[in-house]
């Protein structure tokens, strides 16, 4: 049976990919893994965590936010599982994505620009670049023309 990583911090842009992926799964008879990974991060010029992607959720959060994923795809008659991960969240989801042999990771994105990315990071632009499998990255509804996500294989990137 083919597995499809969910990744998802519970926000908006969240609950768009979490739609993507259980239509996915539904439609290619796949398991949905459901994975939430954070990580604290601190910079050099600040004793404050500067909180990327999905550093902002907790443990407590990370559980809530993975099982209602989960529950709702169980809800569409996916088979599915929560999974929280603690660590860099690029590294985590690109792990098991491979430990799970996935045939798809699918994420949100949060639509931000060029200085917020640089300054909060980018998960999906991380996990889009490091995945050895085929990244769907689903953006923010005001963010897409025309309304479709749109996927990269990892054989399209370098």
């Amino acid at each position: 049976m083919k597995t499809i990583i969910l990744a998802t911090d519970g926000s908006d842009t969240a609950a768009a990919a979490t739609a993507t992926a259980i239509d996915l799964a539904t439609e290619q008879d796949a398991k949905l893994v459901v994975v939430a990974a954070w990580d604290l991060v601190y910079t050099p010029m600040s004793y404050a965590p500067v909180v990327p992607d999905w550093d902002r959720i907790e443990e407590p959060d990370a559980e809530r936010v993975t099982e209602a994923a989960a529950e709702q795809a169980r809800a569409a008659g996916v088979r599915a599982e929560a999974i929280i991960r603690r660590g860099y969240p690029v590294e985590q989801i690109c792990r098991l994505a491979h430990e799970r042999d996935a045939a798809m990771i699918v994420l949100g994105t949060h639509g931000w620009g060029p200085l917020r990315r640089m300054v909060f990071g980018s998960v999906s632009t991380g996990v889009l670049h490091n995945a050895k499998c085929p990244v769907l990255v689903v953006p923010p509804a005001d963010h897409t023309a025309a309304g479709e996500p749109v996927v990269v294989g990892a054989e399209e990137r370098s």
